[in-house]
């Protein structure tokens, strides 16, 4: 194959010496390791230090940084170790062929080596996708988290005001049916009292009828008055006894067990939508009184990478990097043209407290600026 270097007028300005042609030819399996140690080393950092997965990545990490570091100065001292020239590792030659035929299999051609290329890639992006989080906070996902709450707050402030109507309409209208109740039971207890008063007359009669018998003869006329009379009373206590009956059997089939039911469900619900309500103005109350902390650790931390030993260039960038933090943090408590909203504010805690430990590391770097 024809090289560069029998090109016309070409003329070879860097030349690869030993030891940099080895070195160089295992920088592309190198790399890769490094990549994979020092992001699982990073990475393990925020797991709990007794989880079987942290150890794992600490120990596959540590075995990629120790295997790159190696493989390079084995590559690089490996013939000539510090000594004479003839002091070599009895492997080293068996190394250089293995790294020359694993070199020759994958760098031969194009084809193998945008497929080392690639494969290095989707190995990395698969790595990094399982380890590595979205930015913290992720304000889109907390304005849409914030936007849902609003809204959820709001369905629930509808749903306990019509609740609140329906309680209203079924306790005026229990109200109704207990007047009802009381009005019948009153009349029930004046028609008790009207056939006492009905069968005491007719014991009188009888009374008065088994004494005239017993006096002596009686007049017909005046007999037959009596039997009307107690035929006139029996048929006014059998009138009453039927409307007694009839009040009784419409007491017993009044519709208030189911209505006081009804009532329980919705006084339930309703119990239910009012502690949800509560818990979501409780958690906004939380929030604000944190998001305020904050607001005011920026402006604090503002001041200070002013007074730090910065470079002009790094406290302009860190200034910027904190203004933008309070605007975002300002975007998720309330906005002020919502202030008079009835519903209650949202915010997320642990959102929050991560931006409040970005300031604490921008207020280490700057203490460590002005101690320097």
């Amino acid at each position: 194959m024809l090289g560069l270097e029998n090109a016309p007028g070409f003329v070879v300005m860097v030349d690869f010496q030993f030891p940099m042609s080895d070195v160089v030819a295992v920088i592309p399996y190198v790399l890769p390791m490094l990549f994979i140690g020092l992001t699982l080393l990073l990475y393990q950092r925020h797991l709990d230090p007794k989880e079987r997965v942290r150890n794992l990545m600490v120990l596959v990490g540590v075995i990629c940084l120790i295997a790159s570091f190696l493989l390079l100065l084995y590559a690089g001292f490996g013939s000539v170790w510090w000594g004479p020239a003839d002091l070599t590792f009895g492997s080293w030659w068996a190394f250089v062929g293995g790294l020359q035929l694993v070199t020759d299999v994958i760098f031969g051609s194009v084809a193998g080596s945008i497929g080392y290329v690639v494969l290095v890639t989707v190995l990395y992006v698969i790595l990094a996708r399982s380890v590595i989080s979205p930015p913290n906070p992720d304000f889109v996902a907390l304005r849409n988290e914030l936007k849902e709450a609003r809204e959820q707050a709001k369905t629930l402030s509808e749903e306990i005001n019509k609740l609140e109507g329906e309680k209203k309409t079924l306790t005026e209208y229990l109200n109704e049916r207990e007047d009802a109740l009381k009005k019948m039971e009153e009349q029930l207890a004046s028609l008790k009292e009207q056939v006492a008063q009905v069968e005491q007359e007719k014991a009188d009669l009888e009374a008065m009828l088994k004494e005239a018998g017993e006096a002596g003869p009686v007049d017909r006329e005046y007999e037959q008055e009596l039997l009307e009379t107690i035929s006139k009373k029996d048929q006014t206590i059998t009138r009453l006894q039927s409307e007694i009956e009839e009040l009784k059997a419409r007491v017993e089939a009044g519709g208030a067990p189911a209505d006081a039911e009804r009532i329980k469900r919705l006084e339930e619900r309703l119990r239910e939508c009012e502690a949800r309500f509560e818990n979501l103005e409780r958690r906004a109350e939380t929030a604000v009184e944190v998001t305020d902390s904050v607001i005011s650790d920026l402006a604090e931390l503002i001041t200070q990478i002013e007074s730090s030993g910065l470079d002009p260039a790094a406290k302009i960038a860190l200034t910027s990097l904190v203004e933008g933090l309070g605007r975002a943090v300002g975007r998720i408590s309330t906005k002020r043209e919502e202030a008079a909203e009835k519903g209650p504010r949202v915010e997320l805690i642990g959102a929050v407290m991560m931006v409040h430990e970005i300031v604490d590391g921008v207020k280490r770097l700057t203490r460590g600026a002005s101690s320097k």
